[in-house]
């Protein structure tokens, strides 16, 4: 299901990156922030987490407020933002239609998360945005 949406997605908007995102962020962060997943029009269009829609604004000024970055957020994977000690992720790498994964897709990301954290080896803190994360 994830597969068939990213396609028909990347049909229609063949620009966007339309993958599996990637965590943005330095492998020796303290903080994890873990989403549930892409959204179509903001990290399914920019490939970095919470890059291009609503969410992300909010999110980046946060992380700016408590020095979690540097460089200035403009909803764009190339805008120059760095992380300091933090790394977002999402627990569904892919965008699923309706912003809504399945339990099925769920779990087959699973081993994915549980991968990402364990290769924090400075990890002190996760922040899970929503019951699925």
């Amino acid at each position: 299901r994830l597969v068939a949406y990213r396609e028909e997605v990347a049909v229609k908007e063949p620009d966007w990156f339309n993958g599996a995102v990637p965590s943005f962020g330095p492998e020796d962060a303290e903080l994890l922030i873990i989403g549930l997943a892409p959204g179509v029009t903001g990290a399914n269009r920019t490939g970095r987490p919470f890059t291009g829609d609503w969410a992300g604004d909010l999110l980046y000024a946060t992380i700016d407020k408590f020095g979690f970055s540097t460089g200035t957020y403009d909803a764009r994977p190339d805008d120059g933002l760095k992380l300091k000690r933090a790394m977002i992720t999402n627990a569904v790498r892919c965008v699923p239609p309706q912003n809504k994964p399945v339990g099925a897709e769920i779990n087959q990301c699973r081993p994915f998360l549980a991968a990402r954290i364990a290769a924090l080896p400075k990890l002190k803190a996760m922040i899970c945005l929503g019951k699925i994360s």
